[in-house]
């Protein structure tokens, strides 16, 4: 989270920050981004940059935030459409975001141009700081889940959520179609499913 110097920022500044970052992240790949286009765009000083984030990494964190409460309405909806269950919420997230994607107007199609950017990027950099892994941790139904840790719990959902951003990007860039790229995800989750699951008792 930024320090209190950005919040403190008029808010026609501050926003025009955001929507050079923004912008940046949808067009470039994190390795590929840069700052001085940033500042150059947000028309602010390199040194004023820094007094708001620390670095490439802590404004990327914050870009992906902004999109949060969008993204937990997405989640909350899966999680009661699939009951909470766990694994079942990648592919019904999947279904979800392609639905509301024929309808939006240009807010998710910019959270996927970010995911399909940084379809590479490692998960941890994407989720570690993403108050979604939190949410889903509180509300999903762990009761067929073998992984007892709340690390490993955590490193799980983490995961989930990557391969489902991974496979919602694949779909918005036209990598693959959505249908190919659901198979995919399913082909991904029926691999977890195997190794996080309990294993029935046999009868």
């Amino acid at each position: 989270m930024p320090p209190t110097t950005f919040f403190n920022l008029p808010p026609p500044k501050r926003e025009k920050l955001l929507r050079a970052a923004v912008a940046e992240f949808a067009r470039k790949p994190y390795g590929e981004v840069s700052i001085n286009r940033i500042i150059q765009a947000a028309e602010i000083p390199r040194g004023s940059f820094y007094q708001y984030f620390s670095d490439k990494t802590d404004l990327f964190r914050y870009v992906l935030q902004c999109y949060s409460e969008r993204m937990q309405e997405f989640l909350s909806e899966s999680l009661s459409r699939c009951g909470g269950r766990l694994t079942d919420l990648p592919l019904v997230s999947f279904d979800l975001v392609l639905e509301y994607q024929q309808k939006d107007t240009g807010e998710l199609r910019t959270f996927l141009s970010i995911l399909r950017q940084n379809m590479e990027l490692n998960a941890s950099e994407v989720w570690s700081a993403c108050p979604l892994v939190q949410m889903v941790l509180e509300r999903a139904d762990f009761s067929r889940i073998a992984l007892q840790d709340p690390e490993e719990r955590r490193a799980l959902v983490e995961l989930l959520l990557g391969v489902t951003g991974q496979a919602l990007a694949a779909a918005a860039c036209g990598k693959l179609t959505a249908e190919e790229s659901r198979s995919h995800l399913a082909s991904k989750i029926a691999i977890i499913r195997r190794g996080a699951e309990n294993k029935e008792e046999p009868c």
